[in-house]
């Protein structure tokens, strides 16, 4: 048996479980990240899960922002458990990386910004409804995502727009 002091024994306690901590992590890596191999398409979160929306607004006409947390719309056309559940949506979508840009005509757009807390800028978002699919043009990321045509309904529920 080594001899060492109390704090010597001390340090290689320490030592020792900041190594196992180490190889926890490292193997905890490589078991759980996404292997690139399997898959070439890539969902990637509107939102994020993890993010907080601050504030939604729609073609500078309809405003979301967080009250606590409740959500208030401003022009007041949807009730509160109708927004709550649209802002669910917002926060667990996500949709496909497309590898070319899509033709679109960028008149029909419905343009969206997001006020996310921690983020200095908002994301801007500008949606594209066509017969078979949602197309997402991320403008921060410079990034096109496509949904099914069905999460339109989700996002924007018909309720929001009128008056």
């Amino acid at each position: 048996m080594v001899k060492l002091s109390k704090t010597g024994w001390n340090n290689v306690i320490i030592f020792a479980v900041m190594g196992f901590i180490l190889m926890i992590n490292m193997t905890n890596k490589k078991i759980f990240s996404p292997d690139e191999n399997t898959n070439n398409e890539q969902e990637i979160a509107l939102v994020g899960a993890q993010k907080v929306i601050l504030t939604l607004n729609i073609n500078n006409v309809v405003t979301i922002e967080r009250i606590g947390r409740t959500w208030r719309a401003a022009p007041a056309s949807i009730s509160d458990q109708a927004l709550a559940q649209m802002m669910m949506s917002w926060q667990q979508s996500s949709g496909e990386a497309m590898a070319q840009t899509p033709e679109v005509d960028r008149q029909f757009s419905l343009e969206v910004k997001l006020d996310i807390a921690g983020e200095a800028q908002p994301l801007q978002l500008s949606f594209y409804a066509t017969e078979q699919q949602l197309l997402i043009f991320n403008q921060t990321s410079q990034q096109w995502l496509v949904m099914p045509l069905a999460m339109y309904g989700q996002l924007f529920p018909q309720e929001i727009f009128s008056n």
